[in-house]
């Protein structure tokens, strides 16, 4: 197992690899290849982006995709997804892809890494597991406006 640095060229793997985590529990979503596909792309055109792969031969395993963001306590890092094989999870992949994400950052200066996650399903505990604290004073907001 390998973790690099994303490259064009995984997109449709990483594509078809968030499509089948997030349309299976907890998550259950209804992503479509081409709807996935876009919306990996906006991430990966957004300014400051960071990506990483975990790959075994040809196969992605897992991937992390996020941005540099300007904060006034110095730069962070906001995780916009995480991804991993549905049955290789909770074998270590997760865990290689955030330290070595954290090593990447650490060389660029950057101190600090922000994520949204679901509450009450593994993935809340893995980044608990992983050293993130949940940010008592911030809630997250939605409203339909259609």
């Amino acid at each position: 197992m390998i973790i690099r640095p994303f490259e064009s060229n995984d997109l449709m793997k990483c594509t078809t690899l968030l499509v089948n985590v997030f349309n299976q529990e907890p998550w259950n979503d209804n992503w479509s290849i081409e709807g996935a596909k876009q919306y990996l792309v906006d991430y990966i055109q957004t300014p400051g982006f960071r990506g990483f792969i975990a790959e075994e031969g040809s196969e992605i395993r897992g991937f992390i995709f996020g941005f540099r963001k300007r904060w006034w306590e110095g730069d962070e890092f906001f995780v916009n997804e995480m991804c991993v094989q549905v049955d290789e999870q909770r074998s270590g992949i997760g865990t290689k892809l955030i330290n070595y994400l954290e090593g990447d950052l650490i060389r660029a200066g950057i101190e600090n890494i922000t994520l949204l996650t679901n509450r009450k399903i593994p993935a809340e505990e893995f980044y608990k597991k992983n050293g993130f604290d949940e940010i008592e004073r911030l809630i997250f907001l939605h409203k339909r406006i259609k």
